[in-house]
């Protein structure tokens, strides 16, 4: 779906078509959505906001095996509609006929260990958001990673 929608902005906006960045300082904007207004968020949305951070297609691609998990989970769990899973399934199956299951970014691959200030830099993170009163809700506003919505 991100490769047909980049191709469909290249056309629409031929004299500035989408350059992915790359690099050791990229600016990645996130969206926040209220749980309230959680299932509205769309396909379409969620293609607005890869677009609008210009990410690249290789890390889309890379993500598909993690999302093939993904939905395996939810399937077994029974937190998902069988509906849902048989759409999103036909989909899938649709998009490997059409262009192949998606390369991996080789020096992505695999695991690595967390490192010691990983724990501590994410343990520190999940206690601020668990003694927060009230989660801050942006109501579909665009933040930058790491900065403090309550300002």
């Amino acid at each position: 779906m991100y490769c047909e929608a980049v191709a469909s902005y290249n056309v629409a906006f031929s004299d500035r078509p989408l350059v992915a960045q790359y690099g050791s300082h990229l600016n990645i904007l996130q969206v926040h959505v209220p749980n309230d207004q959680a299932c509205n968020f769309s396909d379409d949305d969620a293609l607005r906001v890869l677009l609008h951070n210009r990410i690249p297609l290789d890390w889309v691609d890379h993500a598909y095996t993690y999302g093939v998990v993904y939905l395996e989970q939810q399937f077994h769990s029974l937190t998902m509609s069988l509906d849902i899973f048989r759409e999103v399934n036909d989909e899938r199956i649709k998009h490997l006929s059409r262009y192949g299951t998606p390369p991996a970014i080789l020096h992505w691959d695999g695991w690595r260990e967390m490192t010691e200030d990983n724990h501590y830099c994410l343990m520190f993170k999940h206690d601020e958001e668990r003694l927060m009163p009230d989660p801050p809700e942006a109501k579909g506003l665009y933040y930058y990673i790491g900065m403090d919505p309550n300002q």
